[in-house]
């Protein structure tokens, strides 16, 4: 069966849902104690791991379930009319609408804060979300374990659904499987807190006593107290975070002495015995250029989200990668509508790329599963060993403001600013000059203000658009809109940051969820189209995002520790 790579999916997805000089001894007496006493749980060497040292605030979750009111209110609607429909006799035959209808009456029909902390769940609690070897288990705190206990009871008396409880040492759990299924879903009511873990059904005597908290690890993350450190030196706040371990992962895929190898492995498609020693050897060796991802939260207020994600990469390979980025100023902040840049010297990239992919081609990886690599790298040879034109590999990143657009019209058109930052921008000119008759006597390389081009010079003709060019030391840049030329030497002359930002993305979210609806309208997509209730459903979404959403900024980086990915999410 295809089970590990379903668990290297979910770790993978985890990875995607989610340094400093300091020695750790310093870094360890500088940040707060660990206040999750789940992580108690989580051993200090787990291959991934995901929680928050604090709940989130209390302001900040009314403030969203205010913005959302309007979603919830639909919701509502909808749950009583599925209700009534329910007592009609309408699903009598559908064991989903019974398992449904048991869990809503719980809920008194309503998903609200205070219908869950009745049944002993709370929006403060803590969780963490952690593997052991690679199996993943999810904790997560909980008020009144006797009032959880008894909702599930009702649920299985309404649906007949009953699941018996088994024991271990006085502890009860219960264990999903199937017939020969090698792998089980355990689900446990503790003390304090609801656990879930999938783990192989011949690991039991290993592995159940750690899920059910009688056997805790010797050493664990609240120990260790990692996860603070780490947040102090990334950066991140104590409202999430996590990483994952890709020399662990790594590990746990092909070392036959794995935790996971020893449970699954006569169950894995592939695993480690199928592989040469020198295939785990050059796997592992690639890996290592990147051994960990981490990921946390880095703003979390009642007006704005903020997560960063950094690929920790080996100090050589990352201070290479760091030499690639240019002195291009960041995408613009403003009340714009979007406005992007790139930051990237091109020909030194080629250069890199070749350089990577010749060392690749004069020592190929003998491994039999690596030879795709081994023809790529000679491919890449081939394809960058082609000379390019010296304008190309001039150029060290480009910037982009639009400022309004408007999806409806004739020829869809925006207004702002572009410019596209040169080594030798008079080359650029000059090839310009080459191929369009009458673009040498704008003169560019001699004006100090933005020059008007003649329509006629345009390749696409737009009646009343005013579009201006303007030529600096190591830029081109051109306006569009009639407003816009006067701001187009201050955008050409933007300072960089000089922090690694190579690219970033900055738009107004409110307005472009406007234009979809535009171009929607446009092309004739009717909503009417859908199921009932999905329109109005949707409707709601749509305009409950429009009243609350601000901006969007992405900015990547590389550094000479890694790749960073900064986003922020700003709120009205």
């Amino acid at each position: 069966m295809k089970l590990i790579r379903n668990i290297a999916l979910l770790a993978g997805i985890f990875m995607l849902m989610t340094a400093c000089n300091k020695d750790a001894d310093e870094l360890t007496t500088s940040v707060k104690a660990n206040t999750n006493p789940l992580l108690a749980h989580v051993p200090a060497d787990t291959t991934y791991v995901f929680a928050a040292l604090e709940s989130t605030p209390e302001d900040v979750v009314d403030a969203y379930l205010t913005r959302f009111q309007p979603v919830l209110e639909v919701m509502s609607e909808h749950i009583r009319q599925f209700q009534a429909d329910y007592a009609a006799g309408n699903f009598e035959d559908y064991e989903g609408a019974t398992l449904g209808a048991a869990i809503l009456d719980e809920l008194d029909g309503e998903l609200n804060t205070a219908n869950l902390e009745k049944l002993g769940i709370s929006m403060k609690a803590h969780h963490a979300f952690y593997a052991t070897g690679l199996f993943p288990v999810i904790r997560v705190g909980i008020n009144d374990a006797g009032a959880l206990r008894a909702a599930i009871g009702r649920i299985q008396a309404k649906t007949g659904w009953e699941i018996p409880e088994l024991n271990l040492n006085g502890t009860n759990y219960w264990r999903i499987s199937e017939g020969d299924m090698p792998v089980g879903v355990y689900i446990a009511i503790l003390d304090t807190q609801l656990a879930m873990s999938v783990f192989p059904v011949n690991a039991e005597d290993k592995l159940l006593a750690a899920f059910l908290g009688q056997d805790m690890p010797a050493q664990s993350l609240a120990s260790t107290n990692a996860l603070a450190i780490m947040n102090k030196q990334k950066g991140y706040t104590a409202y999430g975070s996590g990483y994952l371990n890709l020399s662990k992962l790594a590990d746990e895929l092909l070392n036959t002495d794995s935790q996971t190898y020893s449970y699954l492995g006569q169950e894995m498609d592939f695993g480690p015995g199928d592989l040469e020693p020198v295939c785990i050897e050059e796997i592992k060796s690639i890996v290592a250029k990147a051994p960990r991802m981490t990921a946390g939260t880095t703003a979390l207020t009642a007006n704005e989200f903020g997560m960063r994600y950094e690929i920790e990469i080996e100090n050589t390979l990352a201070g290479n990668l760091a030499a690639l980025v240019s002195d291009v100023a960041a995408a613009e902040e403003g009340d714009y509508l979007f406005s992007a840049a790139l930051a990237l010297k091109v020909g030194k990239l080629r250069s890199f790329v070749l350089e990577q992919a010749l060392a690749v081609t004069t020592a190929p990886f003998e491994c039999q599963n690596l030879s795709e690599l081994n023809q790529n790298a000679t491919e890449l040879v081939n394809q960058l060993n082609i000379p390019m034109p010296p304008m190309v590999n001039n150029l060290l990143g480009a910037r982009v403001r639009l400022d309004d657009f408007d999806p409806t019209s004739s020829l869809p058109m925006g207004e702002g600013l572009v410019t596209l930052h040169v080594d030798k921008p008079e080359m650029f000119i000059g090839t310009a000059s080459m191929f369009i008759p009458g673009f040498d006597a704008l003169d560019l390389a001699n004006q100090s203000e933005p020059v008007k081009i003649p329509n006629e010079l345009m390749y696409i003709k737009v009646d009343d658009l005013e579009v201006h060019a303007l030529m600096g030391k190591q830029a081109i840049g051109v306006s569009v809109g009639e407003k816009h030329s006067s701001d187009l030497g201050a955008f050409m002359a933007a300072e960089p940051k000089q922090d690694g930002t190579f690219l970033s993305i900055s738009y107004d979210m409110a307005r472009q969820l406007e234009i979809q609806s535009g171009v929607a309208e446009k092309w004739g997509v009717d909503m009417d189209d859908h199921p009932s209730g999905v329109h109005e459903f949707s409707e709601a979404f749509e305009q409950s995002y429009k009243a609350m959403l601000g901006r969007s900024r992405v900015e990547m980086k590389l550094t000479g520790d890694g790749l960073l990915i900064d986003s922020m999410m700003t709120f009205k």
